[in-house]
């Protein structure tokens, strides 16, 4: 690991990210954020292979209703992470940038989520080494 003024370099995706927009304007701000957001991911597992984040807005700007939805698909080796903005109730965000956190946090929890699986299923899997009566 790697290391510039004392704080460790942590990994990065490996391949790029990829946003999508629909329904959405394409502006700097947005996309810079999505992008440091995507690369965050990195932290929670550095062997990330593939990161598309789709930004959505209002089919109908008229619409009134809570309009913005971010999905994240990852890939890591032995899984596919899905994760959204979607409130429990299934509602979007009025704002993106919230939207966009909502979704971060939930791929962050899922990233955690299997770290924890993976550790435990390696414990077990050597717990069973050398364990077998000669």
């Amino acid at each position: 690991m790697w290391r510039q003024r004392g704080l460790p370099i942590l990994g990065r995706v490996q391949s790029p990210i990829s946003l999508t927009f629909h329904h959405i304007d394409r502006s700097g701000a947005l996309e810079e954020r999505a992008r440091k957001l995507g690369h965050h991911l990195a932290r929670f597992n550095e062997r990330i292979t593939h990161c598309n984040i789709t930004l959505q807005g209002p089919d109908d700007p008229h619409d009134g209703g809570a309009p913005y939805l971010v999905k994240i698909d990852l890939m890591v080796p032995g899984a596919q992470i899905h994760a959204d903005s979607l409130h429990v109730d299934g509602a979007g965000h009025q704002d993106i940038y919230l939207a966009l956190r909502d979704a971060f946090n939930n791929a962050k929890r899922q990233l955690l989520d299997l770290r924890v699986l993976s550790r435990r299923s390696n414990i077990a899997g050597s717990a069973g080494v050398g364990s077998g009566s000669a």
